[in-house]
């Protein structure tokens, strides 16, 4: 419905980017928006954002949104900041949350602040899970909206449980129960060879994800707000990465493979094979397991340390610079709508991405999806004690410094803690350019 509110609203946010003229003139001049999507060009995910975006092309006749699937979030960021050094920027993407200072200093992106407050302000933003706009802030702005975001969680085998005498509606809590659940789940042959771990973390792949959640759970801060500093050898994240080598090396219920990709991969199949009976793995994985598992099985908050704590993850939505107006008002109105509850429920229920606002969990769509995957609700429950995934300056490099220092120690070259000594020391060495 038309409205005179609604009718302000776009003269407001018309204003804001900077338009003589309402915001809908430039919709009825026909904007063309290019969309980077960090996805292959094949697959359900491609299959489900096609379609999403013909329905909005569909019910916006003054807007089109061309889609450019970029593959993953690491080659989708370097094709926008190719675009972005060669003139022609995306008008809007989706790229990894923990990109945004790198984003910042390449001067790429536009703050959102004056087009929220346009669009209904405080009472908007509340609606999404304050953990998921943790990192979509910097210097008094916030530069991104939650779309496909995500949380490691702990996955368990219910069917193993109940063999091995544990109760299957009781995962364990903490790291102590941890070790003792995964003891007792660890089955051996004859001659010693296992045949079944007892738990299965791939710690790190192409950036230290899940490991980033044993520092918090053990109550570690390992990186500064303002993106200038980490803090990989406090006793705290020593005391985490120890932790996973014992379940390896001292406990011996967990296997000594590489934490690599493929490892992050293997770890489902493994799981989906009940090679393992316990996991670490993205909520993203839980469709895949939904569909392929032969056994009962459940998810759960990963266990606690001095604390429960798991990082958010996934991609969110820029809106770039040196792009014309009427494109930053068409480029909102697309996010708008994609992240309106009763459009955004459509991608949770398509991919297991946790809900990204409070009230989708109350629309029917997601209640009838909670039937068939009831374990769903797990990770937006855990967004209330979840924390900031690391957002620094040269993310991506300081990230492969921490990934190359938990292998060292997982393959015994070095200790934890000169294996994060030496973290520290390399990653500040490339941060002090920016002090």
């Amino acid at each position: 419905m038309w409205t005179w509110r609604r009718c302000v609203g776009l003269v407001a946010v018309a204003a804001v980017v900077g338009l003589l003229a309402p915001a809908n003139v430039g919709a009825q001049a026909g904007v063309t928006l290019r969309y980077y999507y960090p996805v292959g060009v094949s697959g359900p995910l491609n299959k489900l954002m096609t379609e999403m975006v013909n329905d909005f092309n569909a019910s916006h006749p003054g807007i089109r949104v061309d889609p450019v699937f970029a593959g993953n979030y690491v080659e989708a960021m370097a094709k926008a900041m190719t675009a972005v050094m060669g003139g022609t920027p995306p008008d809007v993407a989706v790229l990894d949350t923990p990109e945004l200072f790198s984003l910042l200093d390449r001067d790429a992106i536009i703050p959102l602040n004056d087009l929220i407050a346009a669009s209904g302000g405080q009472k908007w933003l509340d609606d999404f899970y304050p953990a998921l706009l943790m990192n979509a802030r910097a210097n008094g702005h916030i530069y991104s909206i939650p779309w496909q975001r995500s949380t490691p969680i702990f996955y368990y085998n219910k069917d193993l449980f109940r063999k091995a005498g544990l109760d299957p509606n009781q995962p364990p809590r903490n790291w102590t129960e941890l070790v003792q659940y995964a003891q007792k789940l660890t089955v051996r042959d004859a001659s010693g060879k296992v045949t079944q771990w007892g738990v299965q973390i791939p710690v790190v792949d192409t950036s230290p994800w899940i490991f980033q959640g044993f520092i918090m759970q053990a109550g570690g801060n390992f990186f500064s707000t303002d993106g200038k500093s980490v803090n990989f050898n406090s006793p705290e994240a020593v005391r985490a990465l120890q932790f996973i080598l014992d379940l390896q090396n001292k406990h011996k219920v967990h296997p000594t493979g590489p934490s690599s990709e493929a490892f992050w991969d293997q770890t489902a199949q493994d799981f989906i094979q009940q090679k393992v009976a316990m996991m670490y793995l993205s909520t993203g994985a839980m469709t895949f397991i939904r569909k392929n598992a032969t056994f009962q099985w459940a998810a759960a908050f990963m266990p606690a340390d001095k604390q429960y704590g798991a990082p958010t993850g996934g991609g969110s939505f820029y809106i770039f610079k040196r792009i014309p107006a009427s494109h930053v008002t068409a480029a909102w109105t697309f996010i708008q709508w994609m992240t309106e509850p009763q459009t955004a429920v459509r991608w949770t229920v398509g991919t297991g991405y946790v809900p990204i606002r409070k009230s989708i969990v109350e629309l029917p769509a997601f209640k009838e999806y909670l039937k068939i995957a009831p374990s769903a609700l797990v990770a937006s429950k855990q967004l209330k004690v979840a924390g900031e995934q690391m957002t620094i300056h040269e993310v991506d490099r300081v990230g492969l410094i921490l990934v190359a220092a938990v292998q060292a120690a997982q393959t015994g070259r070095l200790s934890a803690q000169a294996a994060l000594d030496d973290a520290q020391q390399r990653s500040m060495a490339i941060l002090s350019a920016f002090k």
